[in-house]
């Protein structure tokens, strides 16, 4: 182990990641105890990694407030990048959940209410956190809230990270960090409000059996209602989780005030909530929804938008695996295909006796009827060579004995 770093003396070691080690320090001089976090030598060839790292130090520096974690200095020591930062002495809320599963109302709505807090303090600085998450929220001894890893924040107005870049931690994403959509202040909002219903319900309200699953609930289901819950708390829940984020809270801090609200007006349980198991009316729920999906993928087959319906399929098999339904859509899929491709035969044939029925009728300078065959293969294909070239040859040949009519000469139809 390193003995220093700067001007701080290593103590020990509090934890190693990808990212590098973390120790605890002091800063001899002035008997401040710090965190001091550094950058793995492996990665520091990627400039991608460096720039984060670097980043988080620079967008923690900007920002001072009570909960958020406070970084003293960002330095090199040797070939060694190091942030040094407040120590905190606690544990963060997901080993909080794992250790406690489940915790009363009141500190979880005031604990969310502190990550308001932190989160506005940072987007009136324009900064986005994006990957808001139970890891990344310190409760310290006190429960004292603090905010940490700003290591994938971006700026508001940044093109350090552009659209259809996913970052962050996927049980926590707003629906438009899924979909590929630049995001703003508002995916912060929503990523709170998943921590808030998990705090509150021991569950996190859109994680599925698979990353793909997860991506699915949080993009096109809402979370399960939960028993009990008081209204003004469920109406700070649906604000902070609706889909479309125009409709979300215009600001972290007006989710705080409300939370305040709750804590200052409801008479909230000792007791933590509990979600109801698998139940029927979950059970009817999925199946209705699993029914809409079906008939959204029948419709676009009954349209022939094949490629539209085979897509639907797949994001379907990724929830439900290869059920029945799945199986069943597929061999739709498949004789529609089938009819598809023998009518495009038919076509084919059709159009090829049609077009040399027209070929005799010129022949015989039946023009009229040689059109009229070209008109029906028209209506079929409007773009086919062969049909525009005769059909245009034969209004040539009408037009020609037409004016011969005019000098009182013969005409054979």
């Amino acid at each position: 182990m390193i003995k220093t770093l700067g001007k701080y003396d290593i103590i020990e070691v509090l934890g190693r990641g990808s990212m590098g080690v973390v120790y605890k320090a002091i800063d001899p001089r002035i008997g401040k105890v710090a965190a001091v976090k550094t950058m793995n030598q492996r990665i520091l060839k990627d400039p991608a990694l460096q720039e984060r790292f670097y980043r988080e130090g620079a967008i923690l520096g900007q920002l001072q407030h009570r909960n958020i974690i406070n970084v003293y200095n960002v330095g090199v020591d040797g070939d060694i990048c190091y942030i040094a930062m407040e120590y905190l002495e606690g544990i963060s809320l997901e080993q909080l959940l794992k250790k406690e599963k489940r915790i009363s109302p009141t500190r979880a709505v005031d604990l969310v209410r502190q990550v308001c807090e932190g989160v506005s303090a940072a987007h009136r600085q324009s900064i986005i956190h994006r990957d808001l998450k139970p890891a990344n929220i310190y409760i310290c001894d006190d429960d004292h809230v603090k905010v940490l890893d700003f290591g994938v924040a971006s700026f508001q107005d940044s093109r350090l990270t552009n659209s259809g870049v996913m970052l962050g931690t996927i049980n926590y994403m707003a629906p438009e960090q899924i979909t590929g959509v630049k995001v703003d202040y508002r995916s912060d909002i929503f990523s709170v409000g998943v921590i808030l219903y998990e705090l509150l319900s021991g569950v996190n309200p859109f994680l599925g059996r698979n990353i793909s699953q997860t991506m699915v609930r949080l993009v096109n289901e809402n979370p399960l209602p939960i028993p009990g819950l008081p209204g003004p708390l469920q109406n700070v829940l649906n604000q902070a989780l609706v889909k479309e984020r125009e409709k979300r809270y215009r600001g972290s801090k007006l989710m705080g005030a409300d939370l305040e609200q709750v804590l200052r007006k409801v008479n909230l349980p000792d007791e933590p909530y509990q979600l109801p198991r698998e139940n029927d009316g979950h059970a009817e729920m999925v199946r209705k929804m699993l029914e809409m999906r079906i008939e959204t993928i029948r419709r676009h087959i009954k349209a022939e938008d094949f490629d539209l319906a085979e897509e639907h399929i797949r994001q379907l098999k990724r929830v439900e695996g290869e059920s029945e339904a799945v199986v069943g859509l597929r061999a739709e899929l498949a004789q529609a295909l089938e009819v598809q491709k023998q009518k495009k035969q038919f076509a084919i044939q059709l159009t090829l006796e049609t077009l040399n029925k027209a070929g005799e009728h010129m022949a015989r300078r039946h023009y009229v009827l040689a059109v009229e065959l070209c008109d029906k293969v028209l209506k079929l294909n409007p773009r086919h060579q062969d049909a525009l070239a005769i059909r245009a040859n034969a209004l040539k040949k009408m037009g020609q004995f037409l004016e011969k009519a005019k000098n009182k000469e013969e005409v054979c139809f």
